[in-house]
């Protein structure tokens, strides 16, 4: 079965980072890309169409974007199959529904921010929260960078555990797997204090979150840390020297009040590309 993946592309640099890091990763992971873009129609524009009953204004916006979806293309020269598509309606919307069948959705960290386009900054944080399928969202000058250190947040909860079998799924053997399980045990304590203090909370807590991971994990290949933090501090310390870090979209406990809020908004406005993994129905 052929994997394929859908590509946000507007025409700006950051889009074209998402499109290079789709296709430098696709090829060794049997990918086939679909690049979509996404024109919209001012209301005015459809008034004033509408009341000459011709279509001519949407056609144009259209080929426009087909055009400049084009050039991307060939501006980016993927080395693996890629598709052109051109969609109307809202970016965010249509690029989630454009994945809804697809393997994964690769977007820009921003976008080109003129008139035709929303902030892809919004679109990446919609699909993030909406999307059924991992979301991979790619900051600018990152679009190259080959993925040799990956990062999975991980709390035991169904969505962590997504985001540990895509993980392992997306990482050749070369590849390093850290997986990161923050307990908040005493978050008002330092880490030696609270492992002095509360020992056998420390390590039930830690006993059940590396069962689950070696459920998952079977052969042990991932390297596991185990840090007494805050998960968005734990992850932003030890995912700087990664190349991608990956979260379920969704926690447990402190976290479920809002992963998106919180931890993966302020991973998605790093210096890494993240990716954000559903829970898998």
């Amino acid at each position: 079965m052929t994997t394929r993946w859908i590509v946000g592309v507007d025409g700006s640099e950051p889009s074209l980072d998402a499109l290079r890091w789709a296709a430098g990763h696709a090829a060794s992971r049997g990918a086939e890309l679909v690049a979509v873009s996404v024109f919209h129609v001012p209301p005015v524009m459809a008034l004033m169409t509408a009341k000459r009953g011709l279509g001519v204004d949407e056609l144009g916006l259209a080929a426009t974007a087909g055009h400049e979806l084009d050039v991307a293309i060939e501006r980016v020269g993927p080395s693996v199959p890629t598709t052109p598509l051109v969609v109307e309606g809202t970016t965010g919307q249509e690029l989630v529904r454009s994945a809804d069948d697809a393997d994964a959705l690769v977007v820009g960290q921003t976008g080109g921010g003129d008139e035709r386009f929303p902030r892809l900054g919004s679109v990446a944080r919609y699909c993030a929260t909406h999307a059924r399928v991992p979301v991979v969202v790619v900051p600018a000058g990152r679009s190259t960078h080959p993925v040799s250190r990956v990062v999975v947040g991980f709390d035991g909860s169904a969505n962590a555990e997504a985001a540990l079998r895509w993980a392992l799924e997306f990482s050749s053997p070369e590849v390093s797997v850290r997986v990161v399980c923050a307990i908040e045990i005493a978050p008002w304590l330092g880490e030696r204090v609270a492992r002095e203090r509360f020992p056998d909370e420390v390590a039930v807590e830690e006993s059940a979150l590396r069962a689950r991971i070696d459920s998952i994990d079977t052969t042990h290949r991932v390297e596991v840390m185990v840090v007494l933090d805050a998960p968005r501090r734990a992850l932003e310390v030890t995912g700087r020297d990664a190349d991608l870090i990956v979260v379920g979209a969704r926690g447990r406990g402190l976290i479920a009040a809002g992963l998106l809020g919180s931890v993966s908004t302020s991973l998605l406005h790093g210096h890494v590309a993240v990716t954000i993994v559903p829970e898998q129905e």
